[in-house]
């Protein structure tokens, strides 16, 4: 990059400054003032010297052209020492800087940006001063060395104390973790085992009440439902005995009412089954033992011993006849018979029926007789 001395503005070469001066107007005015400078500080010959001498007189232009050239030269010649010196200096501090504050990696710690712009501030304060461009490469980098480790050094042991409090702060926690996991699993074993121990309480007490089986099985699920809610594992011996019995007292009570409901229904239902069966037995049995009855107290008072026919007619409601009392035996009624239609089978089957049952009422008082 050029620029241009006169108005300030930068180009990419010296062909563009040099296409730009022919427009500057900085530049031609700066021009035509030297020349008028030019023109008045240097005396003026007589025409006649001049011709005598034959001396050609310069023209302004000419002048103009020289001091351009002149600067150009003076431009484009490069700095001159004092900013070479400079310059070198300013390249070596930041190469120290670069090799020494920004590719620099700590053992313990991390560089912070605050630590990087102090150590640089430190390093440029003491070393800027210095001849370093006299010093070697090795003298350099260790003087440098030791700037940055005495700027680094309180901002590194702060580092390091952080650390070691945090690597305090993560044992602890690793440890109230572990302590935390201990407590939980002795918590639970403990659990399990009051749990097991009510459940036995729970099934000796069911056991001693003559409970069946499938609701002991029952009553274990529901006992081990309210004890897994009640129970923590760190309660002390009597408040386990309270909890146990808090838990198990109330489901058999509950389970000796609904089995004693269940046991009273059974036997209803079995008597109501025993009644159903023995009432026709019953009422088939009444005739024989009132006829056993009356004939045992006939017996015994010397009376002749009545028929087994007489009570059923005496209760008959078909007749309100009385059959004739003879020592011989009762003699048979007639059999009555109802006149049916020849085409009906049912009818028939009735008839047969009924003469059946005739003939087995007249033979039956004669075996009695006998």
């Amino acid at each position: 990059m050029c620029k241009c001395h006169h108005c300030g503005r930068e180009f990419e070469g010296p062909q563009s400054v040099k296409a730009h001066l022919r427009k500057c107007l900085k530049y031609l005015k700066s021009k035509e003032d030297s020349a008028s400078l030019t023109s008045l500080n240097t005396p003026s010959e007589s025409p006649a010297s001049a011709t005598s001498h034959n001396t050609p007189v310069p023209t302004p232009l000419s002048e103009v052209v020289a001091k351009l050239v002149t600067q150009m030269s003076a431009q484009f010649a490069g700095p001159d020492e004092a900013t070479r010196l400079r310059q070198k200096r300013e390249s070596l501090l930041t190469l120290l800087l670069v090799h020494l504050v920004d590719w620099y990696q700590p053992v313990e710690g991390v560089v912070t940006p605050a630590m990087a712009v102090a150590a640089k501030v430190a390093i440029l304060d003491e070393l800027r001063p210095q001849p370093i461009e006299d010093l070697s490469h090795s003298e350099l980098t260790l003087r440098g060395e030791v700037i940055r480790n005495r700027v680094f050094a309180p901002f590194l042991r702060e580092q390091q104390a952080e650390l070691k409090r945090q690597q305090e702060v993560k044992q602890l926690e690793t440890l109230r973790a572990q302590q935390h996991t201990d407590i939980q699993a002795r918590r639970a074993m403990r659990k399990t085992a009051l749990i097991e121990l009510g459940i036995s309480r729970a099934l000796q007490s069911a056991s001693s009440r003559d409970f069946p089986p499938r609701v002991l099985v029952v009553l274990e699920w529901e006992i081990r439902a309210r004890l897994e809610a009640l129970l923590v594992g760190d309660e002390t011996e009597s408040q386990v005995d309270e909890t146990i019995e808090a838990a198990i007292t109330r489901p058999l009570l509950e389970w000796d009412a609904r089995v004693e409901q269940c046991q009273s229904a059974e036997r209803e239902r079995v008597l109501e089954k025993c009644l159903a069966v023995a009432l026709p037995v019953v009422e088939a049995a009444v005739p024989w033992v009132q006829e056993l009855v009356g004939n045992y107290i006939c017996t015994t008072l010397g009376m002749p011993p009545s028929s087994p026919s007489s009570a059923p007619e005496a209760n008959a409601p078909s007749t309100n006849r009385r059959a004739p009392e003879s020592p011989e035996g009762p003699t048979p009624r007639p059999v009555q018979r109802r006149r049916t239609h020849p085409s009906s089978p049912t009818t028939d089957c009735g008839e047969a029926t009924a003469s059946e049952s005739a003939s087995s009422t007249s033979s039956d008082p004669s075996v009695a007789a006998s």
